[in-house]
């Protein structure tokens, strides 16, 4: 029986990487095609997308199944929830990789703006957190996911730069509204995709090392506590 669950936690991390693969190309893709305001490059990604949700009703339910079947506890256990819980957050990634192909089609014909510099350094950091999240999940490494964590700031102060020189920009241009208001919407997705890898590494802590720092929950009992 043990051979089996063993087997099958082998078969939900490899199902992860799959799915993280496809989330991250579909992130790149919209990416790629916001750089050029590429109408049909964005098209794709909507497809791209309704793989991701078929393989996270997938994934889901094996994790189900291995949980009724196996009745794990301790770090089995939390990896399975953890995994459900991942499963989840990159879905919703890729969600974001659809908002932001949206804001491209949205784009097309409107007054082109000059490039917003942080935007792409929001998407190389966004990526990166995802891919280390990932890599964090896999290897249950809590030390990796905590340097992770501590980029989110990082990120949310570079979407608040972006949406500064948005608004700069807004006022000076003023024809220029729309598509700077789309570039905002691509900020704030890349912010998403950010506190989403946030969210995996903060179960990957809890995971490995059944610690609670989502919302700051070990500061709250430490308060309560004096």
């Amino acid at each position: 029986m043990d051979k089996y669950f063993d087997e099958g936690l082998k078969n939900v991390k490899e199902n992860i990487l799959q799915i993280a693969s496809i989330v991250e190309g579909s992130i790149i893709t919209a990416l790629g095609a916001l750089k050029t305001v590429d109408v049909d490059k964005a098209k794709t990604i909507r497809e791209i997308d309704r793989k991701i949700d078929k393989m996270e009703i997938a994934l889901e339910e094996q994790c189900i199944e291995l949980i009724a079947r196996h009745q794990p506890v301790g770090a089995d256990l939390r990896f399975l929830i953890g995994a459900i819980k991942m499963n989840n957050d990159m879905e919703r990634m890729g969600d974001h990789a659809v908002n932001i192909s949206d804001c491209v089609n949205s784009l097309a014909g409107q007054p082109n703006i000059s490039s917003i510099s942080t935007i792409w350094s929001m998407a190389d950091a966004a990526i990166k957190m995802l891919k280390e999240s990932v890599d964090s999940f896999v290897t249950n490494d809590p030390v990796k996911a905590q340097k992770v964590c501590e980029q989110d700031d990082i990120v949310d102060e570079m979407k608040n730069d972006t949406i500064r020189l948005l608004l700069a920009r807004m006022i000076e241009e003023p024809e220029k509204i729309g598509a700077a208001t789309q570039y905002a919407l691509v900020a704030r997705n890349l912010e998403r995709i950010a506190d989403l890898a946030t969210n995996i590494c903060e179960d990957v802590i809890y995971i490995a090392q059944a610690r609670v720092i989502k919302h700051h929950a070990e500061d709250a009992l430490k308060d309560n506590s004096k």
